[in-house]
């Protein structure tokens, strides 16, 4: 754990139950105009481009953000996790990060060489140079990031980052249209657009950081920063591991298909169909996060208050992550052709193959602000590394599968490994999320057990909501229905019959993150 720093230190803003549900509502609504945005620009984006540049950005992504995070993300955490921090030790964390920042993209623009022999794509030089610029943009912003939400002003983040998404897609698809239109254009030019999209989002970011952030930094003097750079090493190389594991099974992909035109056609659907999947996870776990950390900080001192709210945590993540899972395996048929469009005949199996690991991962998610905020990164560590040796043991036997055995009807092998990678890929996740969250419950000192068995609870009733949807969709294609109205009345249904099976559970544990409800205490 990070002990306090000498004098003149800035204390952190206190994290009653009031704040901390008053400002996860505000990211949460937020959150949801944010998470529209997002899906109605991929969807104008997969139309205009196709899949082959989301398979180039699917090989570079991995050499840009492994490199990001192991350099920028652990001094952040923590400046937000440290109880008391001195107005020289906020500005050496600038200086360093923006350092560490300029260094990982030298990193990702040397990465962009080497791995561009190992995929046989020439094009992925010039790609990660391009895309190494946003690491610096990033690092800029970082530590006034974590000001704000160190101040508990998480609704003024989820603000900025619902006026950089809008105007990232703006921008993003500005410069598609014109490459659709320009009667050069050549195979791969629409990065470019993705490229505009990653541009646009961060420098935004990191201006609203810095007008909101309420300081600017002073000149860089000594000080100690021996605690902090311990945590936010640890930190950093957990959430490296952590992302490793999570982007292995598109660097696989990408070393097996990558250097033909159809293999990058099929990862770009793989890639696209996988954020698809984690927009569910990230509508719950970035606000979860955001909160979490630094309320679970400020209240270590008091055992009953941060049982109360990790348990409110994973409680609310459960409640609503289960049934999107589920939910979106029985859709995920219309949900692709919706959203994708022609030319993607692939991309259903692959989302339909990857939807249930949205039903345990953003619990994995949360868990790494449980372990940060106790000061157990060595701990998170640990466990990152033992869940990225379970992935990689899965992807492998998943590769084999797929390679070994005879592929039935049309089915071309790249497909088959699409396909079995993404069940891999949940199947993972879904066999490890028990062992996982008892280890992190334990070194905090709670126990899982009362929470596995609500989950149970959640789980069966999430079964027969699953059900219902597809009964009513059935229906609903076999009387010709049209997509769109068919996947607008299904979801309805969903949510309405969940809604019912639920609702107890629903005005205790989610709700009350949404709507104000009056107690003797206050507002809450």
């Amino acid at each position: 754990m990070v002990e306090n720093p000498p004098s003149q230190s800035e204390q952190p803003a206190a994290a009653s139950p009031a704040t901390v549900k008053s400002e996860t509502r505000k990211v949460l609504c937020l959150q949801i105009l944010r998470q529209f945005v997002a899906v109605a620009g991929a969807a104008a984006l997969y139309r205009l481009l196709g899949p082959e540049p989301f398979g180039l950005y699917g090989m570079v992504i991995p050499l840009l953000m492994l490199p990001r995070m192991a350099a920028t993300l652990g001094l952040s955490a923590a400046t937000v996790q440290i109880e008391q921090l001195s107005s020289s030790q906020r500005s050496a964390i600038f200086y360093i990060t923006t350092g560490l920042g300029i260094l990982a993209a030298v990193l990702t623009g040397g990465l962009g060489h080497l791995f561009s022999r190992i995929y046989d794509v020439p094009e992925l030089v010039w790609i990660s140079w391009a895309f190494a610029g946003t690491t610096v943009i990033d690092a800029i912003g970082l530590t006034h990031f974590a000001s704000i939400q160190r101040r508990m002003q998480l609704g003024r983040i989820a603000g900025i980052r619902v006026v950089s998404q809008t105007v990232a897609v703006a921008v993003a698809i500005i410069v598609a249209v014109r490459i659709e239109d320009h009667p050069d254009r050549v195979a791969g030019s629409g990065i470019l657009a993705i490229l505009a999209l990653e541009y646009g989002q961060l420098a935004v970011n990191s201006l609203g950081y810095w007008i909101s952030g309420g300081w600017r930094p002073g000149r860089l003097a000594a000080t100690d920063l021996k605690q902090l750079l311990t945590f936010g090493g640890n930190y950093s190389l957990s959430s490296l591991v952590f992302y490793a594991g999570q982007n292995l099974d598109k660097i696989i992909l990408a070393v097996v298909l990558g250097s033909t035109r159809t293999g990058q056609r099929l990862l770009g659907i793989y890639t696209a169909m996988y954020n698809l999947m984690m927009k569910p996870v990230y509508f719950v776990t970035d606000p979860v996060t955001s909160v979490m950390l630094p309320s679970l900080s400020r209240a270590r001192n008091s055992a009953a208050d941060y049982r109360r709210i990790a348990l409110d945590f994973y409680r609310f993540t459960a409640i609503l992550l289960i049934p999107a899972g589920l939910g979106l395996a029985v859709v995920s048929g219309d949900v692709a052709l919706l959203i994708s469009g022609p030319g993607w005949d692939e991309a259903a199996l692959m989302l339909f193959a990857l939807a249930p690991a949205v039903c345990v991962h953003g619990l994995i998610n949360i868990s790494g602000s449980l372990l940060a905020s106790a000061g157990q990164t060595d701990r998170l560590l640990g466990a990152a590394f033992i869940l990225l040796l379970l992935q990689a043991q899965g992807y492998i036997a998943a590769y084999w599968f797929a390679t070994q055995f005879e592929i039935p009807g049309n089915v071309t092998e790249g497909q088959a490994v699409c396909v079995a990678v993404a069940v891999a890929y949940s199947l993972v996740l879904l066999m490890a999320i028990i062992p996982y969250l008892t280890y992190c419950f334990s070194r905090v000192g709670m126990q899982i057990r009362g929470l596995l068995l609500e989950w149970i609870q959640v789980l069966g009733r999430a079964m027969l909501m699953s059900f219902t949807v597809w009964f009513v969709q059935d229906l609903l294609l076999a009387n010709g229905v049209g997509l769109a109205l068919r996947l607008t009345i299904s979801i309805g249904v969903g949510v309405a019959a969940y809604g019912l099976l639920m609702w107890p559970r629903i005005t205790e544990s989610v709700l009350p993150f949404f709507v104000g409800r009056k107690t003797d205490t206050g507002d809450v």
